[in-house]
């Protein structure tokens, strides 16, 4: 096994740490396929095996794992490849760029940039994602247009689709969000196919909260256009999602999105339980801001006063207490 990964991992030994994350990468594919253990083993080992591989007390080996990945719909090649990018000392520097981005530590960024050169890059899809750095950087700090950003994230794309990684997924959102108020949204379209059929999508377990606020922005894009049942599919599969990997991150988001959806559908009485849910939420993590943001949010989209958010709020309290 061991001499079959070299061949992934050309940039750093970091052979030790790939094998002993290849069972947890397995494992968040299972559960992101909505399958059990016991549907996922099924002809290939028992549960009991599986558990050990997953906590590193037994190596995997190579045939297993190629049993598990065409069970989950995934070439060995491609599954070992992302699992080694993800693993390489200069996918952590990126990546910890990505985060920066995320957070809009802008200097940080500003800093980081003159310390990597994209040509020196060894592996293609760390490229990809340092260039999206880059460009998504440079459109939010103004020194590029919208359209000239658009034609650069469009060159990112890979030419073949079918199966969508990491960085497809993030570069599809932007491109949704600069067209999300055209008639046309092909990129919408696409997410909506990705995250609605996980199967098509790779994710690691690093990245999991980003595929969480995804789902939270692409039902956003969807309530301006109006597509509420669509918005509501990807709400419902977004906390769904959140729920099987723990990811708190913008879940209130998603309940909100859901109640504003059922609000627009005709379904009040839904609406109002999920926005009992967001209120419990906010109120529960004891941030001021956000309390004051979605109580003035309500108030303003669901023509509610802070007396009625408030009796919502107590009503809760009283049937959970």
């Amino acid at each position: 096994m061991r001499a079959y990964l070299s061949r992934f991992v050309l940039f750093g030994g970091f052979i030790m740490e790939i094998i002993q994350n290849i069972a947890v990468a397995i494992d968040n594919l299972r559960i992101s396929k909505g399958l059990t253990v016991s549907e996922l083993c099924l002809d290939i080992c028992d549960e009991s095996s599986y558990r050990r591989y997953k906590s590193g007390n037994r190596d995997i080996p190579i045939a297993k794992i190629k049993q598990f990945c065409d069970k989950l719909g995934i070439g060995l090649d491609e599954f070992l490849y992302n699992v080694s990018v993800k693993n390489s000392y200069e996918y952590k520097k990126i990546h910890k760029m990505f985060l920066d981005l995320q957070s809009k530590k802008y200097d940080e960024i500003r800093k980081s940039l003159p310390l990597i050169k994209v040509d020196d890059i060894g592996i293609d899809r760390n490229k990809v994602l340092f260039k999206f750095i880059l460009y998504t950087y440079q459109y939010e700090t103004k020194k590029i247009t919208s359209s000239n950003y658009y034609e650069l994230l469009l060159k990112l794309l890979p030419e073949q689709s079918g199966f969508y990684t990491f960085n497809d997924l993030i570069i599809f959102e932007k491109l949704a969000l600069l067209e999300v108020n055209q008639n046309e949204s092909p990129s919408l379209k696409i997410l909506l196919d990705i995250l609605l059929n996980t199967e098509k999508l790779y994710v690691t377990n690093t990245n999991q909260y980003v595929l969480a606020t995804t789902y939270a922005n692409v039902a956003n894009y969807l309530t301006k256009r109006k597509e509420y049942e669509e918005a509501l599919k990807i709400c419902n599969k977004g906390l769904e999602y959140s729920k099987s990997f723990y990811v708190t991150k913008n879940i209130h988001y998603l309940y909100y999105l859901k109640a504003y959806c059922l609000f627009h559908t005709g379904d009040k009485e839904g609406a109002t339980f999920n926005l009992s849910i967001v209120i419990s939420w906010v109120f529960a993590i004891q941030d001021e801001y956000m309390s004051n943001y979605f109580i003035n949010l309500i108030m303003k989209e669901f023509n509610m006063t802070k007396s009625m958010i408030y009796q919502m709020h107590q009503k809760v309290l009283a049937n959970y207490l």
